[in-house]
């Protein structure tokens, strides 16, 4: 029985093509340079075929969540689809503060968030496109191991660097170590290091490291090195202020 009442309110809990277009109609009316929508649960990837305004993220831990260049957040979620949680206590838990009230299209929820976060000073990598890492599309560049990435630009305070095996993440079981090395006008900043693939969601490796006095602008180089140059690799970094 409970699975027939399931099946006859399905098309009640999920979102009509009707509500897709009437959520992406008011994101161009509303969402400006730097915002970003993530969609909730990260399932929901239906929304990329009709939000256009504003890139669509899908980040799992809103908590850790980078949101690189992202001013406002706009919070797309499906409150009516079964075991659904609210989002709202992990963008509080990182210091974000609601801008608008929820609003409702249908079966979707769309809220904006301001997310208080350090301005970037410079976007290095500037990747326009997204590579699947640990299972989540990212904003990051390819770079071959055993190769050099080089960017000029701002120095900012702090140098944030992400990098990550593409693909399914059993696809790195058991390979040896991938490190990269990260300079800023030739002084070392630190290493980045990428193990083997673990079952404890870390195939997105981070590194985040002071910028030292000096120069308004600086080249940046990260050397990518592992003695097994057979995996595709990405990375991605940005200085804040």
């Amino acid at each position: 029985m409970g699975s027939l009442l399931f099946d006859l309110t399905l098309s009640w809990r999920l979102p009509s093509d009707a509500d897709w277009a009437e959520v992406a109609a008011a994101l161009r009316s509303a969402a400006q340079p730097g915002d970003g929508v993530q969609i909730w649960p990260v399932w929901a990837e239906r929304a990329r075929m009709f939000v256009d305004a504003a890139p669509v993220l899908a980040e799992e831990e809103l908590e850790r969540a980078d949101y690189a260049g992202v001013g406002r957040l706009w919070l797309l979620s499906l409150p009516r689809t079964p075991f659904f949680r609210s989002a709202d206590r992990r963008l509080v838990a990182r210091g974000a503060t609601p801008a608008t009230d929820a609003r409702r299209f249908g079966a979707l929820s769309l809220r904006a968030w301001d997310l208080h976060g350090a301005p970037i000073a410079a976007d290095l990598t500037r990747s326009p496109e997204q590579h699947e890492v640990d299972y989540v599309a990212r904003t990051c560049v390819r770079v071959p191991i055993g190769a050099r990435f080089s960017a000029r630009g701002a120095a900012g305070a702090m140098l944030h660097l992400r990098g990550g095996v593409i693909g399914e993440r059993a696809y790195d079981v058991n390979r040896p170590d991938i490190q990269v090395q990260a300079f800023a006008d030739g002084t070392p900043l630190g290493t980045l290091e990428v193990p083997r693939t673990a079952l404890d969601g870390t195939g997105w490796r981070r590194l985040d490291a002071p910028v030292p006095p000096g120069a308004a602008e600086r080249e940046f180089v990260f050397a990518v090195s592992s003695p097994d140059r057979g995996r595709p690799f990405c990375l991605q970094a940005w200085t804040s202020r």
